[in-house]
């Protein structure tokens, strides 16, 4: 036993990668095996090609306004120098592409902090940056889905309806109460683990204090083009769902497929939509054109982040200094 916990210790990693591909592949076998090939097809070559070029501009969008929320954040925290606008999209927009590649939402927040290390701002201070984005955009995706999912007049919706508010009220909860929670641990905060975790909470608190509400929006924004994007879509080939209703699927499905338990999102997401949108009566068929659609849209969308990538690797800089390089006449 104790050679068995030391190779799952070791191996890890691993074990969690062959998790993921497992999920994601028993997930789309479950969304595949009962489509009818046949009506997969006709809705493919109907569509409105027109309206999918109008959801790569809303998923192009969004990525712009995710810099830009993050930028902001930035500027909030350095009460100084900030990163120049190109530099900072130029980095996030690098993490987009690297979050569609296997490793997801977590690979891609990795490759932000890394890309943006030579900033004005500490290891911890971009890790701190990150986290806060992180938790605005969740936050921005469960108002939504709390917006959107009361249209859906189905007891599984109701269900994950007051799922998300509970999640939320837990978030403001939790946020209330750092400052006591660091009051609490003052006595014992010589002990390492302590001390840390209490220097983690002060500087979480202190820094989302000074992000305003202008984030928010951003976040907010941000959220409602990715929905935006799924409406296109589902309008190309004629489902008829409006578009309240996916603003409430497609917030509780991006919350779920940006969990690190599949590749990408893959499957988890096909799964998500497909059971949400056959509660509004929409074919499975539809549902996985949508789904699918909408991530190889958001892939494509993405690839310009690795050429940024290639690019600032190429020079031997991160993107604050490859802008800096470019601006030397």
């Amino acid at each position: 036993m104790v050679a068995l916990g030391e190779w799952v210790r070791t191996h890890r990693r691993w074990l969690a990668f062959g998790f993921s591909i497992a999920l994601t592949v028993v997930t789309l076998y479950f969304v595949f095996r009962k489509m009818d090939q046949h009506a997969f097809a006709h809705l493919f070559w109907m569509q409105d090609r027109r309206l999918l070029i109008g959801a790569a501009a809303f998923i192009l969008l969004q990525i712009n306004l995710g810099g830009e929320r993050w930028r902001t954040i930035l500027s909030a925290m350095t009460r100084g120098h900030t990163p120049s606008v190109i530099s900072v999209q130029a980095v996030f927009y690098s993490s987009i592409f690297f979050k569609c590649l296997p490793l997801g939402t977590i690979g891609g927040d990795v490759a932000r902090v890394w890309l943006a290390r030579k900033f004005a701002l500490s290891v911890r201070q971009l890790l701190l940056s990150v986290l806060i984005d992180r938790m605005l955009v969740v936050a921005a995706f469960i108002v939504l889905a709390l917006v959107g999912l009361p249209s859906i007049a189905q007891p599984l919706a109701t269900t994950i309806w007051l799922g998300c508010a509970a999640a939320l009220v837990a978030g403001v909860a939790v946020f209330l109460l750092l400052q006591p929670m660091t009051r609490m641990l003052e006595r014992w905060s010589k002990v390492r683990p302590v001390y840390f975790l209490r220097r983690a909470a002060e500087e979480l608190r202190s820094a989302t204090q000074r992000v305003s509400l202008l984030v928010s929006l951003w976040a907010l924004l941000s959220a409602i083009c990715g929905s935006l994007a799924a409406y296109c879509i589902a309008r190309s080939f004629e489902i008829d769902v409006g578009l309240i209703a996916i603003i409430g699927v497609m917030s509780t499905v991006t919350i779920v497929s940006n969990l690190p338990i599949s590749l990408a999102g893959w499957g988890v997401r096909e799964f998500s939509v497909v059971a949400l949108l056959g509660l509004l009566g929409i074919e499975r068929e539809a549902a996985v054109l949508l789904s699918v659609e909408f991530g190889l849209i958001g892939t494509l969308m993405s690839l310009p982040g690795g050429a940024i990538w290639l690019a600032i690797r190429r020079n031997g800089a991160t993107a604050t200094s490859v802008v800096q390089s470019e601006s030397v006449p």
